[in-house]
């Protein structure tokens, strides 16, 4: 119906399991910020369909991984292990070892990624890259020792939204890293340690850093 959700910041997720699309009136859907999960080989289906243009669309059940890697392991044999294809997982959380191996995956071999959570993970950068044109992007989640942000780690990600929140640890985001992140509200800055600031973070927007005040 008109307006069935507008206004629901938070709906990311909307799966249906009709084959052809059902007719989608005014403002019913945000097309900015939800991915729509539709049955294997319908995307078409829906793509041509009128109002339905500008959605992005992922076929089959959505997946969720939890992943822990240890020492001598990688998120490649993990997935592997559990019997996962890297471009079918859409939810992914991630704890202990990361390294450059692992964020080379997820930038080559993940397009479908949703959500990342690498808040327990032990990585201090994110390589140049690593999440461009992620264009399903709507969470992420950051290493809490973060220290660094790549050349364009997240440019195009166009459904990335809300706030991104930047552990206290940070001392570095280089070129373009948010740029055409156009539905991203504020990066919140926790701490204080940001000496590097490269040039167009977000390409023509201004201001989106905000720093946390101190209490």
């Amino acid at each position: 119906e008109d307006a069935a959700f507008k206004g629901c910041k938070n709906l990311k997720i909307c799966q249906i399991r009709k084959k052809t699309a059902p007719n989608l009136l005014s403002e019913a859907l945000a097309d900015s910020v939800t991915a729509i999960f539709v049955p294997l080989g319908c995307s078409d289906s829906y793509r041509t369909k009128k109002k339905w243009e500008t959605f992005a669309f992922i076929e089959g059940e959505p997946l969720t991984v939890n992943v822990q890697i240890g020492k001598m392991g990688s998120l490649a044999s993990e997935l592997l292990r559990a019997g996962f294809q890297p471009k079918d997982v859409n939810f992914l959380t991630v704890e202990g070892k990361m390294d450059e191996a692992d964020f080379t995956l997820i930038r080559d071999y993940m397009p479908n990624l949703v959500s990342i959570d690498m808040t327990n993970s032990n990585a201090t950068a994110i390589p140049d890259y690593t999440f461009t044109q992620k264009k399903y992007l709507l969470n992420v989640r950051l290493p809490q020792e973060l220290r660094s942000i790549g050349q364009r780690a997240f440019s195009g990600c166009g459904r990335l939204c809300g706030t991104l929140v930047l552990p206290a640890s940070v001392t570095a985001i280089e070129y373009g890293a948010f740029m055409g992140c156009d539905n991203l509200r504020y990066v919140l800055a926790t701490g204080n340690k940001i000496t590097t600031l490269g040039d167009n973070l977000f390409g023509e927007s201004q201001g989106k850093i905000i720093y946390k005040e101190k209490q």
